[in-house]
């Protein structure tokens, strides 16, 4: 019996046997690097620039008087609106007042004295001529006071916005001392400077964007461009113009200026995640048949995040954008997030 049990077992053992081996097979897609892609694309080489500027009121008028006086009136406040012509300040010397009396005393005896030769003649006691001499003196004197009653008397230049005033009645003004600020508000200027290469690359009448922080974007043009090197800055000036309807009070700030400079041609642009260097040499990978190829490229120059370049690529070219680092030559790729 116990003979029959162990050649039982024997057969048993001779059935099961060792299993067979199975030999693994590679899945190539797994294997692949994950890694994101896009199409090589020409472009017109523009490029957005944002530069600081100086604004100003397009039109400004700062009276400083040449001589030394006082205040007597003070027509105007910050913000007030005037009419050309009107009359804003007035800043007589201190002798004013009796140099007026006496010409007043004068205009006065003048005029009494030209009524008793108008009886004369009348009468025929005095000749035509010698009254109408007369009345020209009197005209002529007239005319000295009223220039004398305006001299020290400013009225507006033009029409506008009185933007600051830094005097009131009663104070004694020195000569070359600003007392106010006339400004057309509804036009800004912006002065900013730019290198040659720009300069060149800006004509009049290009479009601006004037940024204001919290306040709406005014967009303008480009009016005036400097042909000649600040000798200070080693740049050149360039002037644009803004319309300000809404007034608002921007004067004498600095401001953001944003515009965009026209390329010279066609070149092609390419994230700078996309440039890998091996051996000293810049390459990116493009990507063929599932399979990573080096091609060696040289940058002309880095534009914000992104490289321009020249050689071994062209229009419609697949290269790999996200990823260099963990691929090498005739790595085997998968595109994912591709913008194909």
């Amino acid at each position: 019996m116990i003979g029959g049990i162990i050649i039982s077992l024997l057969g048993l053992v001779a059935c099961g046997g060792n299993p067979t081996p199975q030999t693994p097979v590679e899945n190539s897609k797994d294997a692949a690097v994950i890694v994101n892609t896009a199409r090589i694309a020409y472009d017109d080489g523009s490029e957005e620039k944002l530069y600081h500027a100086d604004l100003q009121y397009a039109r400004s008028f700062k009276f400083a008087p040449q001589t030394n006086g006082i205040a007597t009136k003070v027509m105007i406040s910050p913000g007030q609106k005037v009419s050309e012509g009107q009359a804003l300040i007035a800043y007589p010397v201190q002798n004013y007042q009796l140099q007026m009396e006496q010409q007043q005393a004068v205009y006065k005896d003048m005029q009494s004295k030209l009524e008793k030769q108008k009886t004369l003649l009348a009468k025929g006691f005095v000749a035509r001529q010698a009254v109408e001499d007369l009345e020209l003196e009197v005209k002529n004197k007239a005319k000295e006071i009223r220039i004398l009653e305006e001299q020290y008397v400013v009225k507006a230049p033009f029409s506008g916005t009185i933007t600051d005033v830094s005097v009131t009645e009663g104070d004694h003004v020195m000569a070359g001392t600003q007392l106010f600020v006339l400004s057309e508000t509804d036009k800004l200027t912006a002065e900013f400077f730019v290198s040659m290469k720009e300069a060149f690359l800006i004509k009049d009448g290009d479009g601006v964007t004037l940024e204001l922080g919290s306040l709406p974007e005014l967009k303008g043009r480009v009016a005036q461009k400097s042909t000649i090197m600040d000798d200070t800055r080693k740049a050149y000036r360039i002037r644009a113009e803004f319309s300000n309807q809404q007034a608002i009070a921007a004067g004498g700030v600095t401001a953001n200026i944003r515009m965009k400079l026209a390329g010279s041609g066609n070149s092609i642009r390419i994230p700078l995640t996309a440039i890998a260097s091996v051996g000293g040499k810049d390459l990116i990978y493009k990507c063929v048949q599932g399979y990573a190829t080096a091609t060696p490229v040289r940058i002309v120059r880095i534009v914000g995040q992104q490289a321009i370049i020249e050689a071994g690529v062209q229009s419609g070219d697949e290269y790999v954008t996200v990823g260099v680092e963990k691929i090498s030559d005739k790595s085997a790729i998968r595109a994912t997030n591709s913008n194909l």
